[in-house]
Order: structure tokens, then C-alpha cells, then sequence
């Protein structure tokens, strides 16, 4: 009596046992269950799919660059500083113009001077051009008048001109950003000395991006005759370039060609010194292909409930690149196998199945 009743627990205990360890990624890879609770299938599927080649690229910007001083001066104000986003020809940081302003007012003062100067000039021109006219004064008289007309005139164009200059220098006291974008780097603190070639800024503008990689010529030739690639990032998203442009020349020194792929603005994500993977179109292949939505996941292991008759088993597959929504398999299935379109939810059938029938 006492073995029978031990016999009893210990099959009630396996029973409890395979009821939990039916949600094991290990115990259902054996499990052939009948399905009566309908579950949407989806057919895997052969197509003829691009044969690609990848390559590591690196991220860099259209437009980057480093703002210097034009002038020489002390950093008075810095209005912007790493990670700012800068819009275009707003101010990023100011020189203390004492200097420059007092240029200005000289440079303005002299102007009216000259403008002054020249009235008087042409007063003595007109009336000396009247006189020679009603021979009243001799030619020299006359050529002396034109001539201090002349030099007033060329007075106050060399005036204009260094107040032109004097504006500038002023204007260089505060420096704007050429783009819209994002500061990058920041070469200056509040009070230093800077002087024309000093860096200032550096930034770079994050919504036109592209990614450049060097290809083998055999690579190159299939490449330029096909012009398809995909920029994928870290995170498995793949972006189609906007345009594919390959250098006309190859490197000397590897043999390599230069391979430019310009990103859609706005769009991307990614930032200037990313590496990235670029896969290039060199051919066509068939390809096993699976919606990504029907593989479940057990740690590092994939696998899918295939649905053959009135039997579900769970199957270990290898999982591919992705296309889109669907996935390559590179092993575990044939084409025409049909698969539960949910996992999840033929996961849960299975495990009520068993509790129904108590296994």
C-alpha cells in the first residue's frame, strides 16, 4: 500500500512537473500536440532576393566644420556650448569690441571729414571751371581746382572703403554659426585672448549625413553596374540611400575604390564617427523568407511552431538577415511548411492543451 501511494504522488508530481516545464524552450522542441483551436498559419516562402556583400562604413557629415576668430579679441559671452542645437546665423559667441568700435568712430569721423573737404573742392572746381570759361583766370588756376576736386574725391572714396573695414572688424566681434546644426566641440573659455586663425567652434549639421567605405575592384565593378545598397545600423534598421556615388579612382596603396552613399535628410539617427554596415547588391539568390513576428525567442535560441496536419511542433531555426518584416532562415525549415503566425498565442494553446488533458 505504502509503494502504491508513493507511486501515486510521484506520477502526480511528474504531471505538476511537465505542466511548468512545458513553457521550456527544450521540453516543447519535442512536443506533437493536435490542434483543434485554429490557429492563423502563414506559409513559409522562397523568393529571389538581392545576393549582397557587407562592409563596415563610418558616418560623417556634409557639412562640418571649425568657426575661427577674424579678429583679435577677448571672449566676452559664449552662447553656445556642446550639444547645443545652433540655428543658422545665430550668434554662438561675442569678443569684447572696445577696439573695434573706437576704429568705427575714427573711421566715421574721417569720412565726414573728407565729405566735408570734398564739398569745399567742388565748390572751387565750379567756380574756377565758370571763370576759365569767361577767361576771368589762366588754365594752371583752373587745373589746380580739378586737381583738389580729384583728391577730394579719392579722400572720401578711401574713407568709405575703411569704414566699410571698420564695420567688418566690428561684425567679427560676433561670431555666427554658418548652418543650422549642433555644436561638436568647444575650443575656447570665457575670458581668453584670441587673435584671426584661433578656433572657436567646431559643429556639424546632423540632417545631411553620409557613409563612406572602401570596396575590393571586383566588388566596385558588380556594384556600379547594379547601384543598390542598404545602410544598416547597430539596431538592425536599414536605410536606403539617396544617392550611390563611387570614386573614379582607386587607391594606390590597397587597390581599394572609394564607395560614398548620401542618407536621406531627417531620417536617420545616426551621428558623424558611427560605424555602421554596408550591404551592397553584387547579384540575386533565393532565400528562405519567414515573417519575423512568427519566430519566438529563448535566450540565443530562435524557433517557430509549425503546424503540420493536426500536430504543432515548436522547431529550433537560424534566423538570417532581415528584409522588411520577414526574415531569411538559413536553416531549420523547407519552403510550404506552415507555421503559427502568433507564437505567443500557440504557446498558450499548447500549455492549455496539456492542462485539459492532464499531461
Amino acid at each position: 500500500m505504502r509503494h502504491d501511494a508513493a507511486s501515486s504522488l510521484m506520477r502526480q508530481r511528474g504531471r505538476r512537473v511537465a505542466s511548468i516545464t512545458v513553457l521550456g524552450f527544450a521540453a516543447l522542441l519535442f512536443s506533437h500536440l493536435a490542434v483543434g483551436a485554429g490557429l492563423a498559419t502563414v506559409k513559409v516562402r522562397q523568393e529571389t532576393l538581392p545576393l549582397e556583400r557587407l562592409f563596415d562604413g563610418t558616418v560623417e557629415a556634409v557639412h562640418q566644420s571649425t568657426v575661427s576668430a577674424q579678429t583679435s579679441g577677448r571672449v566676452q559671452e559664449i552662447l553656445f556650448d556642446v550639444g547645443d542645437r545652433v540655428p543658422a546665423g545665430a550668434v554662438i559667441l561675442r569678443l569684447v569690441s572696445t577696439e573695434q568700435r573706437q576704429q568705427l568712430n575714427q573711421a566715421e569721423a574721417a569720412l565726414a571729414e573728407a565729405r566735408a573737404n570734398l564739398k569745399v573742392e567742388t565748390n572751387n572746381f565750379q567756380r574756377a571751371k565758370e571763370l576759365l570759361g569767361r577767361q576771368l583766370i589762366p588754365r594752371s588756376e583752373y587745373d589746380k581746382a580739378q586737381g583738389g576736386y580729384n583728391a577730394a574725391k579719392a579722400r572720401v572714396a578711401s574713407a568709405e572703403a575703411a569704414l566699410k573695414s571698420a564695420r567688418e572688424r566690428l561684425s567679427y566681434t560676433e561670431v555666427r554659426a554658418p548652418y543650422g546644426g549642433i555644436v561638436s566641440a568647444r575650443h575656447v573659455e570665457l575670458g581668453e585672448a584670441v587673435h584671426p586663425g584661433t578656433p572657436l567652434m567646431s559643429g556639424f549639421d546632423p540632417d545631411q549625413l553620409r557613409v563612406e567605405t572602401d570596396l575590393p575592384q571586383a566588388v566596385a565593378a558588380k556594384v556600379a553596374r547594379l547601384r543598390r545598397a542598404r545602410v544598416i545600423t547597430g539596431d538592425g534598421d536599414a536605410i536606403t540611400p539617396a544617392q550611390l556615388i563611387l570614386f573614379p579612382v582607386a587607391d594606390p596603396a590597397t587597390g581599394t575604390v572609394r564607395a560614398r552613399l548620401e542618407l536621406p535628410q531627417q531620417s536617420t539617427g545616426l551621428y558623424p564617427g558611427q560605424f555602421v554596415k554596408v550591404a551592397f547588391t553584387v547579384g540575386d539568390t533565393e532565400r528562405l523568407l519567414l515573417p519575423a513576428a512568427s519566430i519566438v525567442h529563448r535566450s540565443e535560441v530562435a524557433g517557430v511552431y509549425v503546424v503540420r496536419g493536426n500536430d504543432v511542433n515548436l522547431r529550433q531555426i537560424r534566423p538570417g538577415n532581415r528584409f522588411g518584416d520577414d526574415v531569411e532562415v538559413l536553416a531549420g525549415l523547407e519552403a510550404g511548411e506552415e507555421v503559427a503566425r502568433d507564437p505567443v498565442a500557440a504557446g498558450i494553446w499548447i500549455v492549455n492543451h496539456r492542462q485539459q488533458h492532464g499531461q
